[in-house]
């Protein structure tokens, strides 16, 4: 086996796998511990992770699905006829269980645009009651809450770059919660506990399948 392929198949499945245990640990651990705190402190380290998982899983996720496709193809027979492709898939082995794995890998995208109305919904909450992306957007003067939409807070109008914001997050927002927003803010932790969930699921079973195809003989 060429030392090309190995690698590739190295980084594809550690990515995927890497990716899927990050993305279950925010639906395992971090959402339950965020959903024992009033509203107030919860909002702004959920909104921190957004940004935080923004530049990695997406990557990862591309990379991985691209190398799986790499492996996919690598796999066809030499000389092999477009018109033939698709019976290589069908019948089976490495091309098909490479093929499966880079679809999986790459189908947390459109489960991300499942959940993003209940991202915004989070961070259009912490933005009203005044809540920053980090600590330090928070002390470069960030506007007062209510005055952002969660757009603007996505694409970082009036605020310090998220790619180049290394700081921690904002302890808490400026208004306090009250109980209404605490219970709602439970209520759409939870949904996106559950969606998160499916979405590691996925690009997790991409890695499981990449592997058993690369040990397949």
């Amino acid at each position: 086996m060429a030392t090309t392929t190995i690698a590739v198949q190295v980084l594809s499945i550690s990515l995927a796998l890497f990716a899927s245990g990050s993305i279950a640990t925010l639906s395992l651990f971090d959402v339950p511990a965020l959903q024992s705190q009033p509203a107030s402190r919860s909002l702004p380290t959920i909104r921190w992770l957004f940004s935080r998982g923004s530049h990695t899983a997406p990557q990862a996720a591309a990379i991985s699905s691209a190398s799986f496709g790499y492996l996919a193809y690598s796999s066809l027979p030499r000389g092999v006829q477009l018109t033939d492709v698709l019976s290589h898939v069908l019948k089976g082995g490495k091309v098909s269980g490479y093929l499966a794995a880079a679809i999986l890998a790459i189908s947390i995208a459109p489960m991300t645009g499942v959940m993003i109305p209940t991202n915004f919904a989070l961070i259009k909450k912490n933005e009203d009651l005044g809540g920053a992306p980090s600590k330090q957007s928070a002390k470069d003067g960030y506007v007062k809450p209510g005055q952002r939409s969660a757009e603007d807070s996505v694409n970082a109008r009036s605020a310090k770059d998220e790619l180049t914001d290394l700081s921690n997050p904002q302890g808490r927002t400026e208004k306090a919660s009250s109980d209404e927003d605490d219970r709602e803010v439970r209520e759409l932790l939870g949904k996106f506990g559950r969606l998160n969930g499916i979405r590691a699921a996925l690009i997790g079973m991409g890695g499981v399948v990449g592997l058993v195809t690369a040990l397949a003989v």
